[in-house]
């Protein structure tokens, strides 16, 4: 009798698991449980102030929000992002990001692991 409800409870989760939901179409889709966990960043960046030079172990999102934000990689060009424009730095390469000199703006910033 233990086996079998036991076996019970581990097909009902597995047919959960596999359940459609109505927010997604097309095949599986699967949430990952990934460690480190994503740390979120909101920044306000006046005109002309901007980070350091420096990289994320995990890789990073930046999406401009509000006004007009800039970014670069070490050693490549330097990159305008507007409202509503996102850019992804992957992990372990060194950037900056900021406002432009003359207009500020507001980021919202994902990333995971260490920033060294």
């Amino acid at each position: 009798m233990r086996k079998t409800y036991f076996f019970g409870i581990v097909l009902a989760a597995a047919l959960l698991a596999q359940t459609p939901n109505p927010n997604f179409t097309g095949g599986a889709v699967t949430a990952m449980e990934e460690k480190p966990a994503g740390n979120i960043a909101h920044f306000k960046f006046e005109p002309g102030s901007r980070t350091k030079w420096h990289s994320h172990e995990g890789g990073q999102i930046i999406l401009v929000e509000e006004g007009v934000g800039r970014t670069q990689v070490r050693g490549g060009p330097m990159i305008e992002l507007h409202a509503g424009e996102t850019i992804y730095c992957p992990p372990g390469v060194e950037h900056w990001h900021g406002a432009a000199p003359d207009k500020g703006g507001v980021q919202y910033n994902i990333s995971r692991g260490g920033i060294k």
